[in-house]
């Protein structure tokens, strides 16, 4: 019976164990998260004026490339496919707003928390401290942006995790007999799959990512290290735009999207082939 557990959560990251799982199916979610999962993110700029030391180009790259919230516009806008090559449709676009000046003696930072939104406030920066440009005396920059939902195959801009890692689940036995309990295999394991409580070894082999640092400080076969072949641990990390638990819940989406989307194709092939036979 498939089965998924919460082995690690954090505000940006999670780890679960899927069990009884297909490898293929664990990793197209894996894929999923990476390339089919939307965010927001800014398509295009106008820029008004901009007499800073670097180019409209750059600048529209820097804003790209900075995470916008998109846990609600997930539900809000229109989904990329409807929206892509073009500048203003309904349902798609929503702007955001950047002007910043400085005096004849005065050298500012303009950081993202100076791009304000003019349509939706829930379309934001995820942080107000990401640089974007220095302004040196008597400069100025006035942009509007506008962002859209888009995905992480089409420019790494909209893929809303900063790493997504498929790693099989360890199995890991301890001999007592040739185990000295220095602790050494405790002190050495990175992710605390090993650790030291009350003179003894405690195994967690959910967290275990099998570095093998653990028998290279042990004793030769006191310590055993392999893994399941029908458990697997997906680890994700947000790049702040969606939580991850929104990411993991909507690559399981994407992945029965395209299902469904294959099973289509190949239904009017196969009666195209069967019509004309």
């Amino acid at each position: 019976m498939v089965s998924v557990e919460v082995v690690r959560r954090g505000s940006d990251e999670i780890t679960v164990v899927l069990k009884d799982v297909p490898l293929e199916y664990a990793n197209a979610l894996r894929r999923a998260s990476l390339e089919e999962v939307p965010t927001m993110a800014i398509d295009y700029a106008v820029f008004y004026d901009n007499t800073s030391a670097l180019s409209d180009e750059i600048i529209s790259h820097r804003l790209a490339m900075i995470p916008l919230t998109s846990e609600k516009a997930l539900d809000r806008y229109k989904p990329p496919e409807a929206c892509k090559g073009e500048k203003q449709v309904d349902g798609c676009y929503t702007s955001l707003y950047l002007e910043a000046e400085t005096g004849p003696e005065e050298i500012l930072v303009v950081y993202s928390d100076t791009l304000k939104p003019q349509e939706d406030p829930d379309v934001v920066p995820i942080r107000g401290d990401i640089p974007i440009v220095m302004l040196g005396p008597s400069q100025r920059v006035v942009l509007e942006a506008w962002a859209r939902l888009g995905r992480g195959k089409e420019h790494a801009k909209w893929s809303p995790v900063t790493v997504a890692s498929l790693t099989y689940l360890a199995l890991i036995s301890i001999d007592q007999g040739r185990c000295t309990k220095c602790g050494l295999c405790a002190e050495r394991c990175p992710t605390g799959a090993i650790k030291t409580v009350n003179g003894e070894l405690v195994v967690r082999e959910d967290l275990c990512n099998l570095c093998r640092q653990c028998i290279k400080v042990c004793e030769p076969e006191a310590i055993n290290l392999s893994w399941r072949r029908d458990a697997y641990r997906l680890h994700v990390e947000s790049s702040g735009a969606l939580s991850p638990e929104r990411i993991l819940l909507q690559s399981v989406i994407e992945v029965k999207r395209k299902l469904l989307e294959f099973y289509e194709n190949l239904e009017k092939v196969l009666s195209r082939i069967g019509g004309g036979s």
